[in-house]
């Protein structure tokens, strides 16, 4: 959730729906197409069975020399409850 994917939409949605499962013993790469994200990205599975375990955050830095829209943090936590 965050990230917009208007030239990828057969990756990004229900399975069966918008998407084939994947099947035992197949790989599937996820192509993240960024434009101008930045921040923190929610990740998860939208299949019923891997919902709860397929899940974490795509933290998305901004680009080198350019600062953050705001002061600088101290610090940073990732926390997923």
């Amino acid at each position: 959730h965050g990230l917009r994917q208007p030239r990828n939409p057969w990756s990004d949605g229900p399975e069966y729906i918008t998407m084939c499962g994947i099947r035992p013993s197949y790989n599937f790469t996820y192509t993240l197409i960024f434009s101008e994200e930045e921040g923190t990205i929610w990740y998860h599975a939208h299949s019923d069975w891997s919902r709860a375990t397929i899940h974490g955050a795509i933290v998305v830095y901004p680009p080198i020399g350019v600062s953050y829209p705001y002061p600088t943090p101290h610090r940073e936590y990732l926390v997923i409850i």
